[in-house]
């Protein structure tokens, strides 16, 4: 069952920048797992599959009086629906209110994992880098748009057989693998065989290389950004047109990715935070 969960955390002492990449993050989340099961946090390291993803830091308020640090704190709904992601270029000041977001996507490795994940989280302070981190609560599921859970069985009943149209919004910069090497450039294969590949893996109902052949890119507005020193991605929004003379089972499949997207992101990297997108589907 995909589930995506927001924590919300407060920094006792200052973030350093060079500690807030993505591959601080995760190791942040396998720290978090190997405090409910030790044996699974250290196979998620040699773990090869896209078996959960990860957002940026976010920051949703600066550091307060030190009478209010240690109040609960929950993430206001406009927060998760509204405001852009960032991508921080200096320190995060001690004391500031920040949340994260995970998601996982595999059930024989998780299913067990997320109520006890939640009662380890608040047993002591964890840390990025040097800086003191304490997780004052996780948002309950179903609050849209960050949080929520489906089986896969659900995605895909609730897909629809009609929606001809799918657009994505990019979150946070996504890159693709294409013939070997890392490209911003979003084609439709790059898009959606991804997708398909990651569903295929945890869904148990495969869909075939070829479910997204009758599509095509319609419109886009992207721009490339630096997400590291090395990494290029692309933001930005692009739409996808399925054919009209395709089979509606074949538009059901299309727009089953198509929600999955929002638990396991697009392209490459989406563990450290990379691909994270909004997505809809329209009739046409």
């Amino acid at each position: 069952m995909p589930e995506s969960l927001v924590i919300n955390l407060v920094s006792e002492s200052t973030i350093p920048v060079q500690y807030l990449g993505g591959r601080h993050l995760n190791r942040l989340f396998l720290s978090l797992v190997s405090a409910v099961d030790a044996e699974l946090g250290q196979a998620l390291q040699t773990h090869k599959g896209q078996s959960f993803t990860l957002s940026p830091l976010q920051i949703v308020s600066q550091p307060q009086p030190k009478s209010a640090r240690n109040l609960k704190f929950l993430l206001p709904r406009q927060h998760l629906e509204n405001t852009p992601f960032q991508y921080f270029h200096d320190s995060v000041p001690g004391g500031s209110h920040c949340w994260w977001r995970i998601a996982l996507l595999d059930d024989a490795l998780f299913e067990h994992i997320s109520p006890r994940l939640k009662q380890a989280a608040a047993r002591k302070p964890w840390y990025l880098g040097p800086a003191r981190l304490h997780v004052t609560n996780f948002l309950p599921a179903n609050i849209p748009e960050w949080t929520s859970h489906s089986s896969y069985q659900q995605l895909y009943e609730q897909a629809s057989d009609t929606n001809r149209q799918v657009s994505f919004q990019l979150i946070t910069p996504a890159v693709f693998r294409q013939n070997g090497q890392e490209s911003p450039l979003p084609t439709r294969d790059a898009v959606f065989q991804s997708l398909r590949k990651c569903w295929n893996r945890y869904s148990g109902l495969v869909f075939a290389p070829d479910t997204i052949t009758p599509m095509v890119a319609t419109t886009f507005d992207l721009h490339t950004v630096a997400h590291s020193k090395t990494n290029v991605g692309c933001l930005g929004k692009l739409t996808f047109q399925i054919s009209d003379t395709a089979d509606p089972l074949i538009v059901k499949r299309i727009n089953a990715l198509t929600n999955f997207s929002r638990y396991c992101g697009i392209g490459y990297r989406t563990n450290l935070g990379m691909g994270m997108v909004r997505a809809k589907s329209y009739a046409s």
